[in-house]
């Protein structure tokens, strides 16, 4: 099995090995194979040929012999007086035929050869019988007779020698035969086989080179030349794999990059999807709780975590926002405490951190990311964001809901700034509105005071009826009440909370009240590092006011015990006491008014008001409401209104 490539390193380009057989020598040494064998046939049939062409001379000659021999024996029984003359002639002939060279050379030198002792055969029966009887015959007319028998002897000789020379050619033709099936057998077998190898070693891994090379074409880089022996064309195939393999990784390595291209662009895509979302909606409606709770819900779809929360305000104190509950409260509560830790007015420009707070009970709490809300100068919270089991957030990730949280810390500022702004115009259009009561009605007033107390002056020289002068008394005091309740109420108006808060603010009042009325008047307040909305502030400045107001006209109480705390559950209590002489429930509306208007004001802090008998006597006066404002789709009141 071929080990797996690494990505990053390339493969070692084939190399053939010393000694592997070459494709090209082997195709030669089959084509030299055939050409042999073609030689040998050509060779054998030239060589055969040629001794074939002495040996049919041979032939010829020896069959010449059989016809000098019927010649001789015709001249030596003619009866002319040349006679012996032809027979001298045609002896020497047939010697001459007989010793030529062309017939002694296809006789062999081996005495056992039939051909060579035929040829000895004539050649002693010409020299022994058949000269001599024919050179005496010519001279002598009575040995004619003798000389017919010799010469049939003679021919029948000599026929055994034309039949051995024959033979002794066929057999030279049979190996020639025999020689030439042979080279045909052997040159269709080495043909068939040169055949086989050109189809095995050369036409096969050409195919599979080519139908890799087009499928490489379509796209298909998984495809691979089947490895084959270490030649020429093996070779080609690993360098084929080679080259696909790096092409495999080039486009392997383009395709990365353009998939990280495509996530990234995928990524800004909702990245600004997500930014553009958060922007329009904190910047078309105002900053409450479903506002929050969209952009929450934003958040977690974007970057996939199991659930999250906003905790607004301080650290201690916040106010929670969650989408579905994917926690309980207390739960969410410490996460909270825990997130927004780092992430105060002087440590907001910490990043986005990861924590897994340590918890009381068994169950751990869940891996939490806590986002500072950051506005540039200050935190107004933290966004707390809980990842599935085992989510780890991207760095891209990270830096989104950096900037969502910068963002979150922006509208939350410009919420405030606008609140402050809103109050400060409140509070001007109130100072104008004080300072028309004070030019207008209580001018008014001040002269029907000054009237009544002129129509009492000229009763009283008369007797005037009872119900007269009762009518007068209650009409003095019903205008004193109303001329106090318009400076109480011009004293409200002027009232501001400056930039030192409202702690300092109620320090302010508790001394006023004790340099007007001369009470006792004692504070403890722990509201140390609290902030509450500018618009609550005020609403618990002027409860706390009311209740040390109506202690000074209604109590005649000489010890007042303030009390300003927080229960550590997000709630605020605050107290006023007195030890004076309580109050009637029995009593006329008229001097309830205060406690209306203070119960209208912690309805306004989504909390309650209890006045109630103190223990040991005297009245006892206590607002409890929660220290973060309900975050809820109304707006702010419009300018002029009363918080």
């Amino acid at each position: 099995m071929t080990p797996p490539l690494d990505p990053e390193t390339p493969p070692s380009p084939p190399v053939r090995k010393p000694g592997s057989p070459s494709v090209v020598f082997l195709l030669g040494a089959w084509i030299a194979a055939i050409a042999s064998l073609a030689a040998v046939s050509i060779l054998a049939s030239i060589t055969v040929a040629e001794l074939s062409s002495g040996e049919a001379r041979a032939i010829n000659l020896a069959g010449s012999l059989r016809m000098q021999s019927y010649a001789i024996g015709a001249a030596a029984t003619s009866a002319t007086q040349s006679a012996a003359t032809d027979v001298a002639k045609a002896v020497a002939d047939f010697e001459l035929r007989y010793r030529s060279a062309v017939l002694v050379r296809v006789i062999p030198a081996s005495i056992d050869d039939p051909l060579r002792r035929a040829y000895e055969t004539v050649g002693e029966l010409w020299a022994g019988r058949f000269k001599p009887t024919a050179l005496r015959a010519a001279t002598e007319w009575p040995l004619g007779t003798s000389l017919k028998g010799e010469t049939a002897e003679m021919v029948g000789h000599i026929d055994h020698l034309v039949v051995q020379v024959e033979e002794r050619l066929e057999s030279k033709l049979q190996l020639l035969r025999f020689v030439q099936g042979v080279s045909l057998i052997l040159l269709v077998l080495v043909a068939s086989a040169a055949v086989i190898q050109l189809k095995t070693r050369v036409l096969r891994p050409l195919d599979d080179l080519l139908d890799s090379a087009r499928r490489v074409q379509r796209g298909d880089f998984s495809v691979r030349v089947p490895q084959s022996r270490p030649d020429e064309l093996g070779q080609l195939g690993e360098a084929f794999n080679f080259m696909v393999e790096d092409l495999s990784r080039s486009y392997a390595q383009l395709e990365s990059r353009v998939q990280e291209k495509t996530e990234a662009l995928a990524r800004s895509n909702h990245s600004l999807k997500l930014l553009y979302r958060t922007t329009r909606t904190l910047s078309e409606r105002a900053v409450t709780r479903e506002t929050l709770l969209q952009v929450l819900r934003d958040v977690e779809q974007v970057i996939g975590v199991h659930g999250g929360a906003l905790c607004l305000g301080n650290p201690d104190e916040a106010e929670i926002v969650t989408d579905g509950d994917i926690l309980p409260a207390a739960e969410i509560k410490a996460l909270c405490e825990a997130g927004c830790q780092g992430c105060d007015s002087s440590t907001g420009r910490a990043g986005a951190r990861s924590f897994a707070p340590e918890t009381k009970t068994d169950r751990p709490r869940p891996h939490t990311l806590s986002v500072p809300l950051f506005d540039g100068s200050r935190s107004h919270g933290a966004l707390l964001l809980i990842p599935a089991e085992r989510q780890t957030l991207d760095p891209w990730q990270i830096e989104l809901l950096e900037t969502v949280g910068r963002h979150l810390g922006t509208a939350l500022a410009t919420s405030q700034r606008n609140e402050e702004r809103h109050r400060l115009a409140l509070l001007d259009e109130r100072s104008v509105i004080a300072r028309e009561l004070h030019d207008s009605l209580a001018q008014s007033l001040s002269y029907l005071k000054i009237q009544v107390t002129r129509l009492q002056t000229m009763l009283a020289r008369t007797t005037p009826p009872a119900p007269v002068i009762e009518v007068v008394g209650e009409l003095r005091d019903g205008l004193n009440e109303a001329y106090r309740q318009l400076r109480e109420l011009l004293t409200t108006f002027r009232l501001r909370i400056d930039g030192r808060g409202l702690n300092a603010a109620i320090d302010d009042t508790v001394r006023e009240f004790r340099r007007r009325s001369g009470l006792e008047i004692s504070l403890d307040n722990s509201l140390a590092g609290l902030e509450l909305a500018a618009s609550r502030e005020i609403h618990v400045l002027q409860i706390i006011r009311e209740a040390l107001s109506n202690i000074e006209r209604h109590a005649r109480a000489r010890r007042v015990a303030v009390r300003l705390a927080t229960d550590g559950a997000g709630r605020v209590r605050v107290t006023v006491e007195d030890d004076g002489v309580g109050f009637d429930e029995t009593a006329r509306p008229l001097q309830r008014y205060g406690i209306v208007i203070m119960r209208d004001r912690a309805q306004s802090l989504d909390g309650r008001l209890a006045v109630m008998p103190r223990e040991g006597g005297g009245t006892r006066v206590e607002l409890d409401f929660p220290a973060a404002a309900p975050l809820t789709e109304s707006h702010p009141p419009t300018q002029g209104g009363v918080p």
